[in-house]
């Protein structure tokens, strides 16, 4: 996307893929990907709001694809859906 270059989307990927993991270690996230209480994925998203400034930057740039393509699974799709591009 226009202005958020290669590091930008590292950066966006980085973020996201650092969250996915908290999830799936506090079993919020069963082994094959499936979000199992998506009440305290949505809790842990919105306890630290200023948690994902690069990813909002790629999601206001039209990159959702692009990001959910790097990091799949139900938590990167919910998490996404989420954060609130300015």
């Amino acid at each position: 996307m226009p202005g958020l270059g290669p590091q930008g989307f590292r950066r966006a990927f980085a973020e996201l893929r650092s969250f996915v993991a908290e999830p799936a270690r506090d079993g919020m996230v069963a082994s094959d990907g499936t979000v199992t209480d998506p009440g305290a994925v949505v809790a842990a998203v919105n306890s630290r709001p200023g948690r994902f400034q690069a990813l909002t930057r790629a999601l206001a740039g039209g990159a959702r694809d692009a990001v959910l393509s790097a990091v799949q699974g139900g938590v990167a799709a919910l998490v996404t859906a989420l954060v609130r591009p300015m």
